[in-house]
């Protein structure tokens, strides 16, 4: 049996050791940067709880006097395949409620956690463990939170709780207290490029897909399943480059169609986003001769001509506003004002401003 996880082996080592060791915590704290394995790994613990062979491992273990181990979900029994898609009885997964017009909530309410503790208060219909995976957890209200905190509190013994974090400074410190805390880092590029080669990806599609991934394993893997998201950031990277000397009608006009797709779906936006704040961090990279860090080298003859183009000090000031709007706008700020804020510090403002 196998954890089938890339990169992070602390995290997992760490799991392994307590379920090794009967020293599972009641609580959880998975934080790192996104898409680098934390929720994935957290369905792997509720499988490794709920495996039926991997149970059998430790008990075989026991009784012929062996030295405990953490024995990994197996990964094909029925409790392991109905947890993997998302229909096991006793694995719940909180986060934004999602309807088809987009997030009516913009965070993870009291009510959904009192939900929670009503279900949690039942024994396993289904396993031998309930397994509540909060994500991202950072999105609880400061009234979840506290909800939530009761549970924490007087677990039930039959109850695990995994909180999945990017920015986990902002859980209540009496939250974060009452969870062992396992941090996720960011993987190297060279990490990633063999894990996709073992995926059978091609290895210059792998090299490309590592340096563009920025240390992100989940999004190297998704990019690899699905070759049409390469020609989508394709996309949102031209349209990075043509933010730059956009008249003030069409910065505004552009930010009014920014938060109507933001009020429908928040995750594509927060990503493209991202994806314009990666492509103006490139210019700025080469326009201090560290061409060597760029990460989407297959359009380097672009970013050159990027950063000829654009002065170092705008392309400072706004890959700071994309990290800032981007902030403001997970934080619920009004996202019109968090869009145009933003915009109007895209290189060539100050001339758009003036014509």
């Amino acid at each position: 049996m196998s954890w089938n996880f890339i990169g992070n082996e602390r995290a997992v080592a760490a799991i392994e050791r307590a379920l090794a060791d009967g020293t599972l915590a009641h609580a959880y704290l998975f934080a790192g940067p996104e898409r680098v394995g934390k929720a994935a790994l957290a369905l792997r613990l509720a499988q490794a709880l709920n495996c039926i062979a991997s149970v059998g491992a430790r008990h075989a273990s026991a009784l012929q006097g062996d030295d405990a181990q953490g024995a990994a979900p197996c990964g094909e029994c029925a409790a392991c395949v109905r947890i993997a898609a998302g229909i096991h009885a006793d694995v719940r997964t909180v986060t934004v409620e999602v309807t088809d017009e987009g997030p009516q909530r913009k965070a993870i309410s009291v009510e959904q956690m009192r939900e929670v503790e009503r279900a949690v208060a039942l024994a396993p219909f289904e396993g031998r463990t309930r397994v509540v995976i909060v994500d991202p957890a950072d999105e609880m209200t400061a009234g979840a939170q506290n909800a939530f905190l009761k549970r924490l509190e007087e677990p039930p013994p039959h109850v695990v709780f995994v909180l999945v974090a990017t920015r986990g400074e902002r859980l209540l410190p009496t939250v974060r207290s009452r969870c062992r805390r396992i941090d996720f880092r960011l993987l190297p590029a060279s990490e990633i490029e063999r894990a996709l080669e073992s995926e059978r990806v091609e290895p210059e599609r792998a090299r490309l897909l590592a340096r563009l991934a920025r240390g992100r394993i989940g999004w190297a893997l998704e990019m690899a399943r699905d070759p049409s998201q390469l020609e989508r950031r394709r996309e949102a990277l031209q349209s990075a480059r043509s933010l730059a000397g956009m008249p003030v009608a069409q910065r505004m006009e552009l930010a009014e169609q920014l938060t109507e797709e933001f009020r429908r779906d928040r995750e594509k936006i927060l990503s493209l986003l991202a994806e314009w704040q990666g492509w103006w961090r490139d210019v700025l990279l080469a326009q201090s001769g560290a061409e060597d860090g760029i990460a989407n080298v297959d359009m380097q003859a672009e970013t050159q001509e990027d950063a000829r183009r654009s002065r170092p000090d705008e392309v400072i000031v706004f890959v700071q506003a994309l990290g800032d709007a981007r902030q403001h706008l997970q934080e619920n700020v009004q996202p019109r004002l968090a869009l145009e804020a933003m915009l109007m510090e895209a290189p060539g403002g100050a001339l758009s401003r003036a014509v």
